[in-house]
C-alpha cells in the first residue's frame, strides 16, 4: 500500500510538472478603495509563433462585482477578444517582432476610475526558423566564380579583394526566420598546398520593408546568439572576402553554407553554394632546375663523351591564363652531363639549351596531384661540350625546380 501511494504521489508531482511548464501563470494583487482583490492570468503555453491563437483566462476573487477587469496583450494590432465568461482569444499577427509581451490589466472600478496594472504573465513570441537553400539568396559579386577548381575565374589582385557574398534577402521565403551562415575561404597554392583557410560566421534574414525594423530585428539576434555578437550592422547585406595573401596563380575558394552550429538536426551538405578563382600572376615565369640526365640518343655517336649525371638549368616557363597552369613544354640553359652543376672538363660535360616536354605538368593539367618541383620528361639538347664538336641529343630527364 505505501508504494502504491509513493507511486501516485510521484505521478501527481509529474503532472503538476509538465502542467505548470504548459502554461504561463501569474497572480496580481488589485488595491482599490476598500477591497483588495487576486487575480490569476494564465495562457495555455509559454511560447507561440505568428500566426498563433492566445488563450487566456482569469480566474477572480469575485470580491467586487462592480469591479471591471479587462487583459490587454501589449502586441501592435492584437485585441483580446471575450469568449465567455472571463476567457480570452487573440490571434498573434504574422508580421510580429519576436519578443516578450507582458499581459496588462485595465482595472474599472466602482467610480468609474480607470486603472492599470502590470503583470508577470509573458507572452513569448518566436519566430519560425528553417533552413532556407543558399543557393536561392547568396550570391558572390562582382564576378561569379567558377563550381570547379577547374572552371576557376582568373581575377587580378585588385578584383580577388573586391570579391563580396551579397545576400538577397527579398529571396528568403517569408516565415523561414533567420538564416545563420559560414563562409569560408581557402588560399590554395598551384601546386597543391594549402596556404591559408578563413572562416565567417555571419547571419542574415529577409527584409522587412523598413531599415529601422530591420536595425532592430538585427540587435535582437546578436543578442540571441552569443557567437554572432562581433558582427557588424551592415553584415547582414553584405560581407567582404577577406584574404591575407594572394601568391600568384593561387585557387580561391569561397564556400557558403548553413551553420549548422546555430541550425539543430541534420546537416544538408548539398545545401551550399562554391566557387572558385584564380590569382593572375605573370605569363612567363623563371626557374632553376638539378635533373639527372640519360642520352637516348647522341648524333655523334663516334665522338664519344662520358656523360656526367647532373645537368643545371634556367627555364623559362609559359603560363595558360586561363588554368594558370605552366606550358607542358619549357625552354632551358646551363650545363649538361656533368658531375655538379659547375663540373665542366674536357670530354665530360658542357653547355646545352634544352626543349624540355615535361610529363609532370602533362599530369597537373589532368588534375593529377603531383608536387610543383617535380619534373620528369623528355629532353632535346642542342649540347656544346668542351672541345668537342657540338651534337643535338635526346634524352629522358628527372628533375627538381629550386
Amino acid at each position: 500500500m505505501p508504494r502504491r501511494m509513493m507511486a501516485g504521489m510521484m505521478l501527481l508531482c509529474i503532472v503538476c510538472a509538465v502542467g505548470a511548464h504548459a502554461e504561463q501563470r501569474s497572480t496580481v494583487l488589485i488595491r482599490l478603495p476598500h477591497t483588495d482583490e487576486n487575480i490569476i492570468i494564465s495562457v495555455e503555453k509559454p511560447v507561440y509563433f505568428p500566426g498563433d491563437t492566445v488563450s487566456l483566462s482569469i480566474i477572480r476573487d469575485d470580491s467586487e462585482k462592480e469591479v471591471v477587469v479587462t487583459p490587454i496583450l501589449t502586441i501592435e494590432g492584437t485585441t483580446l477578444d471575450s469568449v465567455e465568461n472571463n476567457a480570452y482569444i487573440a490571434v498573434i499577427p504574422q508580421n510580429v517582432t519576436p519578443g516578450s509581451y507582458p499581459v496588462h490589466l485595465d482595472v474599472l472600478d466602482a467610480q468609474g476610475r480607470r486603472l492599470l496594472y502590470r503583470t508577470d504573465c509573458i507572452v513569448e513570441v518566436e519566430e519560425y526558423e528553417d533552413v532556407e537553400q543558399i543557393e536561392r539568396y547568396v550570391r558572390i559579386i562582382p564576378e561569379a566564380g567558377g563550381s570547379d577548381p577547374q572552371t576557376a575565374v582568373t581575377l587580378d589582385r585588385d578584383q580577388i579583394r573586391d570579391l563580396q557574398v551579397v545576400f538577397q534577402r527579398d529571396s528568403i521565403r517569408e516565415g523561414m526566420g533567420p538564416q545563420f551562415v559560414t563562409i569560408k575561404t581557402t588560399v590554395r597554392l598551384r601546386g597543391g598546398t594549402t596556404a591559408q583557410t578563413l572562416e565567417r560566421r555571419v547571419m542574415t534574414f529577409r527584409s522587412h520593408g523598413d531599415p529601422n525594423k530591420d536595425r532592430a530585428m538585427f540587435i535582437q539576434y546578436r543578442k540571441a546568439y552569443g557567437p554572432y555578437a562581433a558582427i557588424r550592422a551592415d553584415e547582414f547585406e553584405r560581407v567582404q572576402v577577406e584574404l591575407d595573401s594572394l601568391p600568384n596563380w593561387a585557387t580561391i575558394k569561397v564556400s557558403v553554407e548553413p551553420d549548422y552550429t546555430i541550425k539543430i538536426g541534420a546537416a544538408d551538405r548539398a545545401n551550399s553554394v562554391t566557387r572558385y578563382f584564380r590569382v593572375k600572376g605573370h605569363r612567363i615565369e623563371a626557374g632553376f632546375t638539378l635533373g639527372i640526365p640519360k642520352v637516348l640518343y647522341d648524333t655523334r655517336a663516334e665522338d664519344s663523351i662520358d656523360y656526367g649525371n647532373t645537368s643545371a638549368m634556367l627555364r623559362l616557363y609559359y603560363v595558360d591564363g586561363a588554368s594558370g597552369h605552366r606550358f607542358p613544354v619549357n625552354f632551358g640553359i646551363g650545363t649538361f652531363g656533368v658531375n655538379s652543376p659547375i663540373d665542366v672538363s674536357v670530354g665530360r660535360g658542357g653547355f646545352a639549351t634544352s626543349v624540355f616536354l615535361d610529363i609532370i605538368e602533362l599530369m597537373r593539367r589532368l588534375d593529377i596531384e603531383v608536387g610543383l618541383k617535380v619534373n620528369a620528361g623528355l629532353e632535346l639538347t642542342p649540347f656544346f661540350p668542351i672541345k668537342k664538336k657540338s651534337r643535338l641529343l635526346f634524352d629522358a630527364h628527372v628533375g627538381l625546380a629550386l
